[in-house]
């Protein structure tokens, strides 16, 4: 897929890339699972920098059909940078309305708590 990203606010000066993102999902057995995703930044303009990000790439474990547990690596590289990489736990609940994914990863600056939610998503 394609995405078109321009950044607003003060400090982005407008920036505008394009996301060339990639998806590959794994099923090894009905219990175990990885997603792989990978994108490179194509800037469009002079505020924009070129980058290579894995978003994700993790393996997870279905304790049960719709609870799944797992760990998980993310990272990026930006123009002349170095590269700064992020391991994370995962845990993802699917339900009727979706898929709720909780992520603890540690950063530079202390930690962070995501949470990705997805509407369409995969009954087992």
């Amino acid at each position: 897929m394609l995405y078109f990203s321009q950044d607003v606010g003060p400090d982005s000066h407008g920036a505008r890339s394009i996301w060339v993102w990639s998806v590959l999902d794994f099923n090894f057995t009905p219990r175990w699972q990885a997603e792989v995703v990978v994108y490179p930044t194509i800037p469009l303009n002079h505020a924009a920098q070129a980058a290579f990000d894995v978003d994700r790439a993790k393996l997870e474990y279905a304790l049960h059909r719709k609870f799944l547990m797992g760990g998980g690596y993310s990272a990026s590289i930006c123009d002349g940078g170095t590269w700064k990489n992020k391991p994370f736990l995962t845990t993802t609940v699917s339900s009727r309305i979706g898929s709720f994914e909780f992520w603890l990863q540690k950063m530079p600056d202390g930690g962070q708590v995501q949470v990705r939610y997805t509407l369409i998503h995969s009954e087992r």
